[in-house]
């Protein structure tokens, strides 16, 4: 994680009026790293409401990598109740790009009722440690945010060549819509 400190030595400023703005700017960088390449560098909570559970070993696919832990898997069971399963007896398969969630060894999802909103699954998403390549460039766009504060400028600025764009690049995840 990029911290206040990190990017007030990366900027040069010895000050404190202005640690808010700083701050949102680390948060605007890791905002943008993250829509780029469709990965997420920055530990966070997210919750993946699904519309009931297939009656098998469907794996349910979960849209964000990578995943440090699922936290929870909650879902209304058949009669109506809300239940809970044990994140410790499923299977999380982080081979592939998007993580699998399997039920435990020799089971099925249990039955739970078809309805909007019915189970929730809960994972901590992201990077334990942000990888020094990333951590690079999320200095240059918080520089860059910093010293242009405006959506145009009065000087003729050109792209690094081996900028942002060139180091998250090789993170991308290609995406098609």
């Amino acid at each position: 994680m990029i911290t206040l400190e990190d990017a007030k030595d990366h900027l040069r400023v010895t000050h404190n009026m202005e640690d808010l703005y700083i701050t949102s700017l680390v948060d605007a960088a890791y905002s943008i790293a993250e829509t780029q390449t469709g990965r997420i560098f920055k530990p966070v909570e997210k919750t993946l409401v699904l519309d009931g559970l297939s009656h098998g070993r469907e794996p349910i696919e979960l849209p964000w990598t990578p995943i440090i832990e699922l936290l929870s898997f909650e879902y209304i069971d058949a009669d109506g109740m809300e239940s809970e399963l044990d994140t410790q007896k499923m299977l999380l398969d982080t081979r592939e790009l998007y993580p699998k969630l399997y039920p435990q060894w020799n089971s099925l999802w249990p039955k739970s009722i078809n309805e909007p909103e019915s189970v929730r699954v809960t994972v901590n998403a992201g990077m334990a440690t942000t990888p020094p390549d990333i951590r690079s460039a999320l200095l240059l766009i918080i520089g860059h945010l910093y010293f242009n504060r405006e959506a145009v400028t009065g000087s003729s600025t050109a792209e690094l060549p081996m900028g942002v764009n060139y180091i998250l690049g090789a993170h991308e995840i290609p995406r098609v819509g």
